[in-house]
């Protein structure tokens, strides 16, 4: 029985979040492919107004610039709330790129990656972490795949505080699961 539904632009932002998310947070989650950043959009729409289930849509923001990520957000926000009606949904925008979530922890990355960076090179992954993906040998696609098939428990724990793996963490949490639920994992 699905209980929420998370739509992202793709299917690679998909595996991403499924394997850097809590299992039982996502026990009766549904990843809808939205194909696009603006398909997203529109999909997560739909389903507020046909499914009336908790929706969290997860879009790239495509920069960096804090005023643009906010006029964005404020926008979205507009949209969606008439088709939400009552229904609960979050808005995150992945600052720049939802492979960010790869770069939570600079000593992890760069043994993902088998180099180190200098701090000019750092701070300008920081801003293009799919540029810095693509000094992978052979890509920031087989990069992605490559780590994933290979994340430890405490490779996982580390990405996973990322704040876009835990805004989603918080909401799944807190709609799909009674309180009383919530309090008795938490002790």
């Amino acid at each position: 029985m699905t209980k929420a539904y998370i739509v992202v632009e793709g299917p690679s932002d998909a595996q991403i979040l499924r394997a850097l998310m809590d299992e039982t947070l996502l026990e009766g989650v549904k990843f809808i492919n939205g194909e696009g950043k603006y398909g997203a959009e529109t999909l997560a729409r739909s389903l507020l107004l046909d499914r009336n289930l908790p929706v969290v849509l997860v879009i790239d923001a495509d920069t960096t610039n804090p005023e643009a990520i906010h006029n964005y957000q404020q926008d979205l926000d507009f949209l969606t709330r008439s088709a939400a009606g009552g229904t609960p949904y979050k808005i995150l925008q992945a600052v720049p790129v939802i492979e960010a979530v790869f770069l939570q922890d600079r000593p992890l990355f760069e043994q993902f990656i088998d180099r180190q960076f200098t701090d000019l090179e750092w701070q300008l992954g920081q801003k293009a972490p799919k540029e810095l993906l693509s000094q992978y040998s052979e890509g920031s696609k087989v990069f992605i795949q490559t780590i994933l098939g290979q994340l430890t428990d405490p490779m996982r724990h580390i990405l996973g505080q990322h704040s876009l793996i835990q805004d989603i963490s918080t909401f799944l949490a807190t709609q799909i699961y009674p309180s009383d639920q919530i309090a008795r994992t938490a002790s």
